[in-house]
């Protein structure tokens, strides 16, 4: 028997795409262990390894049902077969097609040939098998060895700064084009793109007793700027603000104009920051510290801060030391970096800086202004998007995040870390 996790991985998908299939009926466990998690046999693989090969011809949901219910049909075994042997190839040859792409442009003038030699890539290639789960396969694979030289490699193949961002953060369900477009018409509708609270904002500033008058202020992933606004407010400064997105930056754009409030905006990637050394007084990094990576972050945000400037920062941490099972299989995939606040400040103190101090977040920071307008406006767009596989699996997928965060809200959460330099 093969549990959840387990399964999904042997595919390259999520965990969150087989609750989806459990969910509409498509793909359901044949058992539950003893304390009641999901246990898929070797025919329920079987039933999935037929899914996977359908959706690759390009096969809606409500046709991979038709055909699997008729599997017993002698004709329609053989077309499936046939079909599944035709998705395997067109799967191939787009798969070599990118790859060979990649490789050329990253061998050619300007490309991060320093940081990718000859060997990671055969190593690469070799784990991603070359099968229909290849791209996907070469992604944790890469990201899983070289960070920065994966991020470089995607901005290789023509992928822009965003995708490529949400390729490394969403894997599996973000490398389809069609599932980013429905990704954004969520996200770019709500108040906040991540957990936060005004109350939360002002209690980290309320720890920045030195800073000086009229402080040069970077909000690093502004995103649509509720926390943005708070700064502009309260220190009576410019705020330039970034992010990779631009719709949420015209968002910002068009708040800081009716508040008043003098707020700069740029569409800018966090990996390359084009600030001098030793620029800012503080940094804020409300919800994208996890971007850029925590471990990069904190260093190369060290550089751009004067000697006693601040970082101040959300993280996803552990608040206890035994997490239930479920919620801890649930971030071995969704974000296998979760690690308690006692690690964060060792890291962070490790690379230079004091901590000042360190809370926890509120459930009502998750539900105001973030998983609440969420699930409204998940329900506008299930009706407009009906029967889109895409669609649904992201929402099936945000759904299993916040059936999570409403059962375990007591093991993990944002902690808010001020830092100083």
């Amino acid at each position: 028997m093969y549990h959840i996790t387990q399964l999904a991985r042997s595919f390259g998908l999520s965990r969150s795409t087989l609750l989806y299939y459990d969910r509409i009926g498509l793909l359901s466990p044949s058992g539950r262990s003893e304390a009641g998690y999901r246990q898929y046999s070797p025919a329920d693989r079987a039933r999935l390894e037929s899914i996977c090969s359908l959706r690759r011809a390009g096969m809606d949901i409500e046709g991979i049902r038709a055909i699997l219910a008729t599997v017993g049909d002698d004709s329609t075994t053989v077309l499936r077969r046939r079909l599944d042997e035709i998705g395997a190839e067109i799967e191939a040859l787009r798969t070599k097609q990118h790859l060979l792409a990649g490789m050329l442009k990253v061998q050619g003038a300007g490309g991060p040939a320093a940081s990718v030699n000859k060997e990671m890539f055969v190593a690469m290639l070799r784990a991603a098998g070359m099968d229909d789960a290849a791209m996907r396969k070469l992604h944790q694979e890469f990201e899983l060895r070289e960070p920065e030289a994966h991020h470089a490699f995607l901005r290789s193949l023509g992928i822009s700064e965003k995708e490529a961002l949400l390729i490394r953060k969403w894997s599996v369900p973000m490398e389809n084009s069609m599932t980013l477009k429905y990704f954004y018409d969520l996200f770019e509708k709500l108040p906040r793109q991540g957990p936060g609270c005004r109350e939360a904002t002002l209690r980290a500033l309320g720890m920045l007793d030195d800073l000086p008058e009229n402080p040069n202020v970077l909000d690093i992933g502004c995103g649509s700027g509720l926390q943005t606004l708070v700064l502009a407010e309260e220190l009576r400064t410019k705020i330039v603000a970034i992010d990779n997105h631009g719709p949420l930056l015209n968002a910002l754009h068009l708040s800081a104009e009716q508040a008043g409030l003098n707020i700069e905006t740029h569409e800018l990637s966090m990996m390359e920051l084009p600030f001098a050394r030793e620029r800012f007084d503080l940094l804020w990094a409300e919800g994208s510290i996890f971007i850029i990576g925590l471990e990069r972050g904190l260093r190369e945000f060290f550089r751009y801060l004067k000697p006693g400037g601040y970082l101040a920062f959300t993280e996803l941490c552990w608040f206890v030391d035994d997490p239930p099972a479920e919620v801890t299989e649930f971030f071995a995939v969704e974000y296998p970096d979760i690690r308690s606040a006692d690690k964060v400040c060792q890291e962070a103190r490790d690379c230079g800086y004091r901590v000042v101090d360190r809370y926890n977040l509120p459930d009502s920071a998750w539900w105001d202004d973030y998983y609440t307008p969420m699930m409204a406006r998940m329900e506008e767009l299930k009706q407009r998007n009906v029967g889109i596989t895409e669609a649904e699996e992201v929402y099936a997928r945000l759904e299993t995040e916040i059936d999570m965060f409403r059962k375990y809200s007591a093991s993990y959460g944002y902690t808010f870390f001020v830092l100083q330099k």
